[in-house]
């Protein structure tokens, strides 16, 4: 009975090795198309079409999603990108926003990215929301709440700074 147990234990133990070195390592400027259609990242197809975003943030986000743009860090590596990045997508995707809106890298394990501006990463994902080229506010690794909720924030915040500075 105990040797049955190791066999299992140990074969359980291999192949949860071999799908962790069959994950794919992406790095450098990414988009969408290439996490939909990769068989490699499956985890990002499922993860959009199974999440279900709060419909009073998504309609706070639907009428202010001009205003802004992101950069996003992920890693197809890691777990947190995993769930949050396919969630970020169903959110701007139902919220209407262009695909332009985001621009994603991937990061590897030591979050090089090969970007063409530092961001400061220091935890993945990291997402970065600008305005008019000026950073408002990041969601990093796990929402607080959830991605819709933490982004409106963002953006609500933003537009009560931008109505304080024009008083």
């Amino acid at each position: 009975m105990r040797l049955k147990t190791l066999l299992l234990g140990g074969g359980l133990l291999f192949s949860s090795l071999a799908w962790a070195q069959s994950g794919k390592v992406l790095k450098g400027k990414i988009d969408m198309k290439t996490l939909m259609n990769d068989t490699a990242t499956t985890w990002f197809y499922k993860g959009v079409n199974s999440y279900q975003p709060n419909d009073n943030m998504l309609n706070y986000i639907k009428t202010n999603r001009s205003n802004f743009n992101m950069v996003v860090v992920m890693g197809t590596w890691d777990e947190t990108s995993r769930e949050v990045v396919p969630a970020l997508y169903k959110v701007m995707i139902t919220g209407g926003s262009p695909e332009e809106q985001i621009v994603m890298f991937a990061a590897d394990e030591k979050l090089q990215t090969d970007a063409p501006v530092d961001y400061k990463v220091k935890k993945l994902p990291t997402i970065i929301v600008f305005k008019d080229g000026k950073e408002e506010g990041r969601i990093v690794g796990t929402p607080k709440e959830s991605v819709e909720a933490d982004l409106s924030r963002i953006l609500l915040a933003s537009s009560q700074k931008e109505k304080k500075d024009k008083e």
